[in-house]
């Protein structure tokens, strides 16, 4: 086992919420496919995994990565150090809509409190350009956005309901160009800007 699927598999053992294998590796071709993304901004650091296996997709790239619990920040520096990667990627302990950056990204990509999703969506936009892709996860949740039998925890279908109407409302938000894919990963939309006011 190598350090890369040792940070993965403790993860998982601790119930961290990682991205999902076909989810990640969606998103790695996609990186791999688009060469001229560089810099990229990710909300929900976790342990660091999603970061440090697209900071590993090419030498160029760096990440700028945002978590707000304390314990897993402090273990993706630890991880991050590991790979020796921690000249590329960078780690900053905050809420996700606290960050400030005087860069502007090539691909953001948001996989964090799923509630907030439309509130980071609107705060990143200040480091976005024509172009930049936003990738959110998670827009599924399970099969539950759309089929909210699956759960009678009242709290899962608030949370749930809310990421349904994110869906929504970024399907016909005409600042994107959106293609939402229901059967990889949890749900991935890849959202691609066309211009930053609507």
């Amino acid at each position: 086992m190598n350090d890369v699927e040792r940070i993965r598999d403790e993860a998982f053992a601790n119930d961290v919420p990682v991205m999902k294998e076909d989810g990640l590796a969606f998103l790695l071709d996609y990186l791999k496919e688009h060469t001229e993304i560089r810099d990229i901004l990710e909300a929900g650091t976790a342990v660091g995994y999603s970061a440090i296996r697209m900071a590993m997709v090419r030498w160029d790239m760096t990440v700028d990565t945002i978590e707000v619990d304390e314990g897993m920040y402090r273990e993706a520096l630890k991880n991050v150090k590991d790979m020796g990667l921690d000249d590329r990627i960078h780690c900053y302990h905050m809420d996700a809509v606290m960050f400030e950056s005087k860069k502007v990204y090539d691909m953001v990509f948001i996989d964090a409190a799923k509630s907030q999703y439309q509130r980071y969506l609107e705060h990143f936009l200040r480091f976005a350009r024509q172009g930049t892709v936003f990738v959110f996860d998670n827009l599924s949740f399970h099969g539950i956005v759309d089929n909210p039998k699956l759960t009678h925890n009242r709290s899962t279908r608030q949370m749930t309901a809310k990421i349904g109407h994110f869906r929504d409302r970024l399907l016909e938000d005409v600042r994107f160009e959106t293609q939402y894919y229901n059967n990889i990963g949890d749900g991935i939309a890849v959202c691609i800007l066309r211009c930053t006011k609507g």
